[in-house]
């Protein structure tokens, strides 16, 4: 074959190496990059800035439940070493409802909202009873970061998330602790500890052994087990953070991040407190269902004798 004809052919291969690379690479960013975006209206409070489609009401209402959660989180983290009082305000993007957020953000998959920094991104969730359980855990992602400076093992990221964004709104106050129904994850509360003892739970996988959330690895998949994760790590850290006897020591497992080796040094032997914590969830299951009408009222969960919290 001449070499004018080999010359052609390779640069022909090249071509074509190229169309499909930009058709690749336009197909990826249509998919995946973030569309322009721009905000309607700004507005600031003492620690944040919120950028918003939303309507002016929604954006002010949300503003209110910011301070709130940041009072609410200073509260308990402001005796951290690396709690930093003084910082640049904490950025919000608010969209005035999911579909737009989803417009910009094609690639978000199955959140809800999400923390990049320096921004978090949340839609106002109109329909919902609480159009806020969303934005408030990323914001606690944003204030672990930006403001604590924590580093977490991930059951203690996400449980801290969730332990303040599952907690109940009161007009000038977000009570923490006290479980507001209408969020995620407690809507799915019957997935975790479906029969009535330990090791029955982990024969039929509706618990997986706190070692392994502990860990992060051992488990079944994240992936098909998703909010069954996500209720793991909401009721340990709520058990812990609210349980009388571990609510002292929880600021230095944060310190330390939460790691197996922390959490033994700090709350305990790890077997131990999956039974206790077990016997907790099963109580926390029979309020949830109702049974304790005053719970729906307060989301307060009932304070028990110590003995409730064994696994018998």
């Amino acid at each position: 074959m001449p070499e004018e004809n080999v010359r052609r052919r390779f640069k022909a291969r090249q071509i074509r190496f190229v169309i499909y690379f930009l058709v690749v690479a336009g197909i990826a960013a249509w998919r995946y990059i973030p569309r322009p975006w721009h905000p309607a209206l700004t507005l600031q409070t003492s620690h944040h800035i919120i950028y918003s489609t939303a309507t002016r009401q929604q954006t002010e209402d949300t503003a209110h439940t910011l301070e709130l959660l940041y009072n609410a989180y200073s509260n308990r983290f402001s005796q951290l070493p690396r709690f930093q009082a003084e910082h640049s305000k904490l950025k919000l993007k608010l969209y005035k409802d999911r579909n737009e957020m989803r417009a910009i953000h094609p690639s978000m998959g199955w959140a809800e909202a999400f923390y990049s920094n320096p921004y978090c991104h949340a839609y106002f969730a109109e329909n919902e009873t609480n159009p806020y359980h969303w934005m408030l855990h990323e914001s606690v992602h944003q204030l672990n970061h930006e403001v604590a400076h924590l580093q977490l093992a991930k059951w203690l990221e996400e449980g801290l998330a969730t332990y303040f964004s599952t907690s109940r709104l009161l007009t000038n106050e977000l009570a923490v602790g006290r479980i507001d129904p209408n969020t995620y994850p407690v809507w799915w509360m019957e997935l975790i500890a479906a029969g009535p003892s330990l090791e029955e739970n982990i024969r039929n996988k509706s618990v997986i052994p706190l070692r392994a959330i502990i860990e992060n690895r051992g488990g079944p998949s994240m992936k098909a087990h998703f909010n069954l994760y996500y209720l793991h790590w909401w009721t340990l850290t709520h058990f812990l953070f609210e349980d009388e006897r571990y609510r002292s020591r929880t600021l230095k497992l944060a310190q330390q991040g939460g790691g197996l080796a922390a959490f033994e040094e700090v709350i305990g032997p790890v077997d131990k407190v999956q039974a206790e914590w077990h016997a907790y969830v099963l109580h926390l299951k029979t309020i949830l269902a109702g049974v304790d009408r005053a719970f729906l009222k307060t989301g307060k969960v009932p304070a028990t004798p110590e003995a409730t919290w064994t696994n018998k």
